[in-house]
């Protein structure tokens, strides 16, 4: 079977494309510039300021049953953690 006995798809098309036409190679090219002026230009800082807007923490304690876990560890657990000014929203599941 040669290239021609078969039906391509919409991706095959595209490939065949892709990979008759004279641009390819300077698409490529100037896909890799793009990205060297990319890494070039983002500032970068030793030690950049990211706000977390969000943290899990999970606790394992098998054998327990629901109940004993929300009162041993999420309500425990929830008091420490809505003292820190930082945190406004506390959620837990047990």
């Amino acid at each position: 079977m040669s290239n021609g006995d078969h039906k391509l798809g919409p991706s095959g098309i595209i490939a065949a494309v892709f990979q008759r036409s004279e641009l390819t190679p300077l698409i490529c090219l100037l896909g890799i510039v793009l990205g060297i002026v990319a890494v070039l230009v983002t500032p970068k800082e030793e030690e950049p300021q990211i706000d977390v807007t969000m943290a899990d923490v999970l606790v394992g304690f098998p054998g327990a049953s629901a109940k004993e876990v929300e009162q041993l560890i999420a309500i425990p657990g929830e008091q420490i953690l809505s003292e820190m000014s930082e945190i406004e929203h506390v959620y837990s599941v047990s």
